[in-house]
């Protein structure tokens, strides 16, 4: 009985995988080795085809222009995945995206055979005897193979990223336009990849989302940053005790939200690592909110019945209907950076940027200004009276040691008019 929809099995050369005749309902990629397909014709034993890496194949073959059983062969040490139809069928039905990788996979290769079976249109002279070598030697197998080993490949790494610690965060400082100094960070998370080094959330994070793993990598993400954020706080107390408490910010993805469990995790968090709730910062997009406005405001109403605060970001580039700022209980706007990066160029971004702080003040929230780059950025947000700024002009996302370099390095409350750009390393 097959334990799972979803598993490896090992084989030494030689080692059959499977008989002909032998009732199946299972799909095969060889992650390693090689597997030969054969059959028996005429009482002799035929070879259909030698696959390798990243090949997919089952317990029926073309042979002789119909659909047959045939016998797979290890023909060297070889691990393959193997995939249980009837179960995959049923994880579809969840929306499990490695399974619905696999699955397109299947049924791209099942119309392949019906097209072979049916003649194929391009190649009307094909003789049936080719019919094997074409299928098996297909221009797009290449492309086919190289995708689902990336795919394999990412997966078994990701799945051992947490576990071998490889996930690091960097923080990128967000400054109160006022005073200059740091009012707090953003959470950002790297993979310290053993192979290809340092990754930004652009190269896994898609992926992630995805395939599930974005929700206990964004439980690690929370809870480290709450971590540190009793590490930064320490440091502004001892250097300024009458400063104001700093804050953490980080991202929830979609999939992150959704999660029925989010905030039962979330309360989990706080009570473990003893973090005062209201420095807590969860920012989400407009989009996000409105795909199902309802199970959103429940969710909300946790998070906000915790004490956190909760954050737009990109604000102004996704849903057009202002109304959601009045049904859910929001803290703060981030106006999106393609609105910051051109306000001292273009009129129609200021008065964009200008609108969006004025909506803020008359609802009372806060305001945080996303890709400052030039210092007239600054002087022109700090005319219209916004809260917060945050970009590469203060600080690219640095690691724990620098912020807190920073924080002591600020020591106290300076004026605005002394804002510098800080770089990281």
């Amino acid at each position: 009985m097959l334990r799972e929809s979803v598993y490896r099995e090992e084989h030494q050369p030689g080692s059959t995988i499977f008989r002909e005749g032998e009732p199946g309902d299972c799909a095969y990629v060889i992650e390693r080795g090689m597997v030969r397909l054969e059959t028996l014709r005429r009482g002799r034993k035929i070879t259909i085809a030698n696959l390798g890496e990243g090949e997919l194949f089952g317990e029926m073959a073309l042979i002789d222009g119909e659909v047959r059983p045939s016998t797979a062969v290890a023909t060297e040490e070889t691990v393959l995945v193997v995939i249980s139809l009837d179960q995959l069928r049923e994880k579809l039905e969840q929306a499990d995206p490695l399974l619905t990788f696999f699955m397109r996979n299947i049924l791209d290769r099942v119309r392949a055979t019906q097209s072979r079976l049916l003649g194929d249109p391009e190649r009307p002279d094909m003789d049936r005897s080719e019919d094997d070598a074409f299928l098996y030697n297909d221009r797009s197998l290449p492309r086919h193979r190289e995708r689902a080993m990336r795919t394999l490949k990412l997966q078994g790494e990701m799945n051992q990223a947490l576990e071998r610690k490889e996930f690091i965060l960097h923080f990128q400082p967000i400054l109160d336009l006022k005073t200059g100094t740091t009012a707090g960070v953003e959470a950002l998370v790297r993979w310290n990849h053993p192979e290809r080094g340092l990754l930004y959330p652009a190269d896994f994070i898609a992926f992630a989302e995805e395939n599930g793993s974005i929700i206990p990598i964004g439980l690690w993400v929370l809870e480290e940053a709450c971590k540190t954020l009793h590490i930064f706080q320490a440091k502004l107390d001892s250097v300024n005790a009458e400063a104001p408490p700093l804050f953490m910010a980080f991202n929830l993805s979609s999939r992150q939200f959704s999660d029925i469990d989010l905030v039962r995790n979330i309360s989990e968090i706080i009570d473990s690592t003893g973090v005062n709730p209201e420095q807590i910062k969860l920012e989400i997009t407009e989009t996000l909110l409105m795909d199902n406005p309802a199970r959103a405001a429940v969710t909300l109403n946790g998070i906000k019945a915790m004490g956190l605060e909760v954050a737009i970001d990109d604000f102004g580039t996704g849903y057009s209907s202002l109304s959601y700022l009045h049904r859910f209980q929001i803290d703060t706007l981030k106006i999106d950076r393609s609105f910051v990066s051109t306000a001292t160029m273009n009129v129609g971004s200021m008065e964009v940027v200008r609108a969006i702080i004025g909506l803020a003040r008359n609802l009372g929230l806060d305001i945080v200004a996303e890709g400052i780059e030039q210092p007239e950025q600054v002087t022109l947000l700090r005319d219209l009276q916004c809260d917060y700024g945050q970009g590469y002009f203060f600080s690219e996302p640095v690691g724990r040691d620098q912020i807190l370099t920073r924080i002591e390095s600020e020591n106290s409350v300076v004026e605005a008019s002394n804002i510098t750009p800080i770089s990281g390393t």
